[in-house]
């Protein structure tokens, strides 16, 4: 029995430490905000020549459908601090609200140069515990600015 019992709680204990703390982003309802703010920050800083201000709701959707179903991580807020600061990234801030009065954010994330994808949600208006996606997602930056006609 004991020759059994042990190679089951060996199998048990690998598979146990093989599973990840993998989430995937959804979102049930992508209408929470009508202005996206996209803003390039390089060596810690920006400029009014770096920023994008979106309002179509079309657009908005694609964008937030193009992060839907990534696989992510938490991680602690040091670690996405350390990450953001490490290299240039897109700042992507979602809002409600008419542009010049705008509440407080609801959704953001922060692509890195190297594909690394930061969000500061880990839902919809839940700054709580931020994220990582567990890859690189290079390509997806190109596509986000051809479709949002970003030049920065």
């Amino acid at each position: 029995m004991k020759n059994f019992i042990m190679p089951l709680a060996l199998i048990a204990l690998l598979l146990s430490a093989c599973s990840s703390n993998a989430e995937t982003i959804n979102f049930e309802d992508k209408s929470f905000a009508n202005t996206l703010y996209i803003q390039k920050v390089e060596n810690n800083s920006s400029s009014e020549e770096m920023n994008k201000m979106v309002t179509d709701k079309d657009k908005i959707n694609e964008v937030l459908s193009m992060v839907e179903g990534l696989k992510v991580e938490k991680i602690n807020t040091d670690t996405f601090m350390e990450k953001l600061q490490s290299q240039s990234a897109y700042m992507f801030g979602f809002f409600q609200g008419d542009g010049k009065n705008t509440e407080k954010g609801k959704y953001a994330f922060n692509i890195l140069e190297d594909g690394t994808i930061l969000l500061n949600y880990d839902r919809v208006d839940n700054p709580g515990t931020p994220l990582i996606t567990t890859e690189k997602n290079k390509d997806l930056l190109n596509e986000m600015k051809q479709k949002l006609e970003i030049s920065f």
